[in-house]
């Protein structure tokens, strides 16, 4: 039971991490070398402060990359509109 527990922090510690388009790992590291340190500022330990102090590990490709997917899956969605409406007439 503990190490299904411990597994299920550590992912979501590493999905937040993803979410918010950071180097998993120098992440995943700060936030586990400060906790056993006695580190209780949870709130800089929160992958979107994290991320405004730390610029350097933002991964901007990845940003990149969802707003290209975005943006494609908006202009499918657009010509599927369009398909749709010549087809109605």
């Amino acid at each position: 039971m503990e190490a299904g527990a411990r597994a299920a922090t550590l992912l979501t510690i590493v999905s937040t991490a993803v979410r918010n388009d950071l180097d998993v790992w120098a992440y995943v590291r700060d936030v586990l070398d400060r906790l056993p340190k006695g580190s209780t500022d949870y709130e800089s330990l929160r992958a979107a402060v994290w991320k405004q102090s730390h610029p350097e590990a933002v991964r901007q490709y990845r940003a990149d990359e969802r707003r290209d997917q975005a943006d494609r899956q908006r202009f499918r969605r657009a010509c599927r509109r369009l398909a749709n409406s010549d087809d109605n007439r």
